[in-house]
């Protein structure tokens, strides 16, 4: 988890239970937002804590709700705040506003209504001003506008914080693997890669199911601080969706009780078959490259401990090939290339194109068979995962 900087800006991907005090809480404007929803209401609570001791809270710490439905109600709200802001602090002792769970920040009807702006536009101008000593004005935000006068006020007077969340699939899975890694040591509790693998697989990326369920786990553990797989199993609630990326995972990984389970959950979830056929069709595509080249050597994965990557060779031909090519794969997110060039290390460059081929002929008789999508899908799974896929495939090396 990055930590950030005062009067700056720090980008957290949401990797991680309620971050510690830093440098950052000296700062006399605190911005936390970003669609983690729970670690921003998290990191909130624990800085605002951090800044007014619960036992100096019921003089030193004023809380006005940020979270309206229309213009009046955010430009009260303003108000409010600003009123707080520039009121003394019992006995002139510190006082801390917490301007909570704002949704007028963003760009939504309410943030772009004329009073709202003009209200926006005062406490935009009190925060360049500075604030008066002793106050801290402390805003929790979902969505913010970056462009805004707002947030470059915020940004320069003292300290932002997001906690964002990845909007590609692999990189979901990459944020939720590096939440749960944090919370399991944050616990005091030791988990194998397999074993944050199998976590996550149940819990999804959202930041509060992954940190509740770590505190069942070791509720559930006692004294004991190593979780095993047959733990999760026992204790973690399977509340993860599946998504499109996984199926592609579990073929690429040639797992066909795992793939054929997540098939059948993405197919009742409402997923169109031929968009999941498509996006097999892209997956082979890209391991066929991947294949091609580690088998020229310009591809290599490289393993240190439980992190894999890729590395790409220096290479004339490799930059004629590679550089000409509508994607080129080597500026692909590294997770993501490590990723395809493991699940290439499980075929050869012969079985990918028969497989390949599978795929755009299942492709075909989708248009044209009188079979429910389901079982087509089913169908396929098997012919590029089950016995007989298998026995092929050693028949050719």
């Amino acid at each position: 988890m990055a930590t950030g900087k005062s009067r700056g800006a720090s980008r957290k991907s949401g990797t991680g239970p309620v971050p510690a005090a830093g440098a950052g809480d000296a700062a006399p404007v605190q911005l936390l937002y970003g669609e983690d929803e729970y670690l921003v209401a998290e990191s909130s609570r624990a800085l605002v804590n951090r800044l007014c001791p619960p036992a100096d809270q019921a003089f030193g710490l004023e809380i006005v709700e940020g979270r309206v439905d229309n213009a009046a109600e955010a430009v009260s709200a303003i108000r409010r705040c600003m009123e707080g802001v520039r009121t003394v602090g019992f006995l002139g002792g510190r006082k801390v506003v917490w301007l909570k769970d704002a949704n007028f920040f963003s760009t939504s009807v309410t943030s772009e209504a004329q009073d709202t702006k003009a209200a926006a536009e005062q406490l935009v101008e009190l925060i360049r001003a500075g604030l008066p000593p002793g106050q801290v004005l402390v805003i929790s935000a979902g969505k913010v506008d970056r462009r805004s006068a707002f947030f470059k006020a915020c940004q320069s007077a003292g300290h932002v914080q997001e906690f964002s969340v990845p909007d590609k699939d692999y990189l979901l899975d990459q944020h939720a693997r590096e939440t749960a890694t944090a919370a399991f040591r944050k616990a005091g509790l030791i988990a194998r890669g397999d074993v944050i693998d199998e976590f996550t697989d149940r819990t999804g990326a959202d930041s509060r199911q992954i940190i509740q369920e770590v505190e069942k786990l070791s509720t559930y553990l006692g004294d004991r601080r190593d979780v095993t797989a047959q733990d999760v199993r026992a204790v973690v609630c399977a509340t993860r969706e599946a998504g499109v990326f996984d199926l592609a995972e579990a073929v690429g990984n040639r797992k066909v009780e795992g793939a054929l389970g997540t098939l059948r959950q993405l197919m009742y979830q409402g997923e169109n078959a031929v968009g999941l056929i498509i996006g097999l069709e892209s997956l082979f595509r890209e391991l066929i490259v991947f294949r091609e080249c580690m088998d020229r050597r310009w591809l290599r994965l490289r393993r240190d401990g439980a992190r894999v990557s890729a590395e790409w060779a220096s290479s004339k031909e490799a930059d004629a090939v590679l550089g000409a090519m509508p994607k080129d794969p080597r500026s692909m997110h590294w997770f993501r290339a490590a990723k395809l060039a493991g699940q290439a290390e499980n075929f050869t460059s012969g079985e990918l194109a028969r497989l390949q081929a599978v795929v755009l002929k299942m492709h075909e008789t989708m248009f044209s068979s009188s079979l429910p999508m389901e079982m087509l899908m089913e169908f396929l799974v098997l012919k590029l995962l089950g016995r007989e896929a298998i026995r092929a495939a050693n028949a050719e090396r």
